[in-house]
């Protein structure tokens, strides 16, 4: 039931340096040359174009200095035989070629001059005069902002809403931590080559890479086998039967009992979406226990749960003893009340082992104390960045700009199972490392944290690993927020997303 036996090649997420490196004897081992690598991947390419495009419309190729540029000649050769109106816009169209080159890149520049081609100066490129523009500027191995014509001519492509097919990467985009320093292609389509990279699948790429399509080249297997991947990506498809059939004579008792820990006064909602969420997801029992003021409001909310005030640890011992997981944090704030619920609930699960998931005002909590607690294997923990930040006592802008770096650090320092949201969120744990390439702008919206942790609880009370857990959640978490989200991603509530997650994890739907 793990997430990484048996992985596909489109499930091997690798970093910029080990494709930079491993590519070349993937090749070698399949008996294909770089220049011919170099072909491959113009013509992978150039077939995407067709398949968006039919001839004879006007394409605009932007190229660049290096292999990325050098792809992008061919692709404008394969074009223009193939009868598009083609022009080329380079950052040096002025450069002198020597027939002798041992450089890639130059050899495909020369073949497009000997086709009859030429190259015009970037400044010249007015994106409404072309029906598509092919994006081969910088390849993967840009780390920095784009500068001068560079940057002039993504900014114009972007203010353009210019159609944008990206060769291997938007450029702009930092491929190994989904980064953009600066300015960035908005592609429709990004054609990725010989492997995912991982800075392509969360943070700003999502804004940057439209439609994400991988062309191995012909070596991809080949570079698998001769590299490990850090990552592996998760979509809905690859969690489908992580719930095993209920057997005909199974009762409530077979499927676990979730305590959710929050609900102080003000902030009964939230408590009262995670209470939900492990409801719907298939758990025996859920209990709550919340703060005496709140008690009514959340019993009322969902009479198939059992609601307790709380107020002593005498009260909560009686409850965290019964309970198989236990979710600190929905509503829990950061009242003396709170920190007292905080500090009865990690004392007695680090006594016990028993599974602890913290979220929202848990994680606050948390960051504030002046030793980091060691959590271990039974403790998940689900920051957003902000919530990431103050755990690491930094800032969001920082753990946006790496989200990997982050991730890593969360783990170095707490020990714990970790599931960094956000736009393809991250997970580290005993299983591995894995980029969840699923969810909607349509969860932007209070709430949907809440019902994450409420769902994470609810699977492992039925007997999920804490690691499969936090993977199983947040790919099923995010996928119905994309269900829900084809409504109107505007408008869309946490509550809208548990008739999808019902589904989901009843395998109905993917």
């Amino acid at each position: 039931m793990t997430a990484i036996d048996n992985v596909s090649l489109a499930q091997r997420v690798y970093t910029v340096e080990q494709v930079q490196q491993g590519e070349e004897a993937a090749a070698e081992a399949c008996s294909i040359s770089m220049m011919q690598l170099m072909s491959a991947a113009g013509t992978a390419v150039f077939k995407q174009l067709q398949n968006d495009l039919k001839a004879p419309a006007k394409i605009a190729v932007c190229c660049g200095e290096g292999n990325n540029g050098g792809d992008g000649y061919i692709i404008a050769r394969l074009a223009r035989e193939a009868g598009y109106q083609v022009d080329v816009f380079a950052l040096s169209p002025d450069k002198t070629l020597s027939s002798k080159t041992d450089n890639n890149a130059e050899r495909a520049r020369l073949a497009w001059r000997e086709n009859g081609g030429q190259e015009k100066v970037v400044h010249d490129c007015v994106p409404q005069n072309y029906d598509l523009i092919v994006d081969a500027l910088f390849g993967v191995g840009l780390n920095r902002a784009l500068e001068g014509a560079a940057a002039e001519l993504v900014q114009n492509l972007n203010d353009a809403s210019a159609k944008v097919l990206a060769v291997d990467v938007p450029s702009g985009l930092n491929a190994d931590t989904g980064s953009v320093p600066g300015v960035a292609v908005h592609a429709y389509k990004t054609v990725c080559l010989v492997a995912y990279k991982r800075g392509l699948l969360t943070g700003k790429a999502k804004n940057h890479v439209g439609q994400l399509v991988l062309e191995d080249l012909g070596i991809g297997e080949v570079f698998a086998k001769q590299n490990n991947a850090g990552y592996t990506r998760m979509a809905a498809e690859h969690v489908r039967n992580w719930l095993p059939l209920r057997r005909p004579c199974e009762h409530k008792g077979d499927n676990g009992h979730a305590l959710i820990v929050g609900g102080q006064p003000g902030m009964s909602g939230a408590v009262v979406l995670a209470m939900k969420a492990a409801l719907r997801c298939g758990a025996g029992k859920v209990s709550v226990a919340c703060h005496p003021e709140v008690q009514p409001v959340v019993a009322a909310a969902q009479p198939e749960a059992m609601v307790r005030a709380v107020n002593s640890q005498k009260d909560l011992q009686a409850l965290m003893e019964q309970a198989s997981v236990i979710a600190l944090g929905p509503g829990l704030g950061q009242s003396e009340w709170s920190h007292k619920m905080f500090e009865w609930v990690t004392n007695y699960c680090q006594q016990s082992d028993k599974t602890l998931v913290i979220d929202a005002d848990g994680l606050n909590i948390l960051s504030s104390q002046q030793s980091k607690m060691k959590c271990g294997k039974h403790v998940i923990l689900t920051p957003h960045p902000g919530e990431a930040a103050r755990l690491l006592n930094t800032d969001a802008n920082k753990v946006e700009s790496d989200r990997f770096a982050a991730l890593s650090a969360l783990r170095d320092t707490y020990e714990a199972q970790t599931l960094l949201k956000g736009a393809g969120s991250l997970v580290t744990n005993d299983n591995g490392q894995f980029i969840l390439d699923v969810g909607s702008p349509a969860m932007a919206s209070g709430g949907m944290g809440d019902l994450l942790t409420g769902l994470i609880s609810g699977l492992v009370a039925q007997g999920m690993t804490e690691a499969d857990a936090a993977v199983a959640a947040g790919v099923w978490h995010a996928r119905a927020g994309e269900l829900a989200g084809n409504e109107g991603e505007r408008g869309t509530l946490a509550s809208d997303l548990l008739p999808y997650i019902r589904q989901l994890v009843n395998g109905k739907i993917t």
